[in-house]
């Protein structure tokens, strides 16, 4: 039988996932203004913060206000705590892609880089690893490795083709012949 702290400490992790996910589903639908993001990324980091004896939820804690600071805008928070979480559970793929998502904002594209390969490290048959992997390298340009995971990704899942027409990532190879034969569509 779970204890009244284990069930308040699920109940406040539940509360800032919440947040967080009304926030990336509102985002979406109905784009957010920094002020209304801002403050359900607050109110998630909030609800962490009441939790003082994490136990063994401190990874899972660390990535949660990682992505509340992410929400927010406030990357270099966010790659504080996503960092620390990496640290406590290296076999995360979701911090990786945290991660990376924020080293490349921050323009840290080596560190973006490293942070997928770690990802693709952890599963390579997962296709947004792969694709993302490609979008830094082409950012990046090392067109070859580009090339190579853009092809992976879309073995693993060809309905990434379609992500390739507006990803401007891909910008800098879209001229390159084998980018051109990887996400044409054949009849």
């Amino acid at each position: 039988m779970a204890t009244i702290k284990q069930v308040k400490r699920r109940q406040n992790i539940q509360m800032a996932e919440g947040y967080l996910d009304l926030a990336m589903v509102l985002d979406d639908r109905w784009p957010l203004d920094d002020e209304n993001r801002a403050s359900l990324a607050h109110r998630a980091v909030s609800c962490l913060e009441n939790i003082k004896n994490p136990l063994g939820h401190k990874p899972y804690i660390l990535f949660l206000k990682g992505q509340a600071m992410r929400t927010a805008g406030k990357l270099d928070d966010a790659i504080r705590y996503l960092e620390q979480s990496s640290k406590l559970d290296p076999d995360n793929l979701h911090t990786y892609l945290a991660l990376a998502w924020c080293y490349k904002r921050t323009e840290r594209l080596d560190r973006a880089i490293e942070s997928m390969r770690i990802a693709v490290e952890l599963d390579a048959e997962n296709p947004i690893a792969q694709y993302n992997l490609a979008c830094y390298f082409a950012l990046n340009r090392q067109v070859e490795m580009a090339l190579m995971h853009l092809s992976f990704a879309l073995e693993l899942n060809p309905k990434y083709r379609d992500l390739t027409t507006e990803e401007s990532d891909f910008d800098l190879i879209r001229q390159n012949p084998v980018f051109a034969s990887l996400t044409s569509i054949s009849v």
